[in-house]
Order: structure tokens, then sequence, then C-alpha cells
């Protein structure tokens, strides 16, 4: 199993409809066989973090490669959220021991 941390920054005027986004997606992530999804504000300021876990190593690999799709038409919303766009998005797998 495969933790991924994702990690970006929302702009401030789009908080709100930022929130509306992420409930969106974490809808559609056991679609992808993700669980146990969380989202929380870090200490710095509009900085958000998203954690659940995938399967496998493929999982957390596709996943990575549909969260960066502008074409996506879930996940992509976050390319007007994000300063920079999509590419500004961190991502982290921490594989967990059986």
């Amino acid at each position: 199993m495969i933790q991924m941390i994702i990690q970006y920054e929302v702009k401030q005027n789009l908080l709100g409809q930022y929130q509306e986004a992420i409930h969106r997606i974490s809808a559609m992530l056991p679609d992808f066989e993700a669980n146990m999804f969380s989202c929380s504000q870090s200490g710095q300021r509009n900085v958000f973090i998203e954690s659940f876990f995938v399967p496998t190593e493929a999982h957390y690999h596709a996943m990575k490669k549909m969260r960066l799709s502008r074409d996506h038409s879930v996940f992509g919303m976050l390319e007007d959220f994000v300063p920079g766009g999509l590419e500004r998005i961190g991502f982290m797998a921490i594989k967990q021991k059986r």
C-alpha cells in the first residue's frame, strides 16, 4: 500500500470554490481504489495537503498523471485554483510496510 501525499497552494480569492472542487475530487477517489482521504490546511497560509492510500506504485503513478492533467474533468479543475497551475503541485509517496 502506498500513502500518496499531495501539497499545493490555493489562491486566496478562490478558497470557497476550491472547497467545492475538493469535495468533488474526494468523492471520486474511491473509483481509482484510493481510500482514507483527508485534506487539511497547513500552518502556511492557503497551503493544502491531501493524503490518501492507493494499493500499488502503479496506482500512484497513474493517479499522479491524472492529477496533473488539465484535460481531466474533475482533477483539471485545480488548474485555476493553484498559483502557477497544476505543475506547481507537489507529490510524495510513502510505501507502507505490510
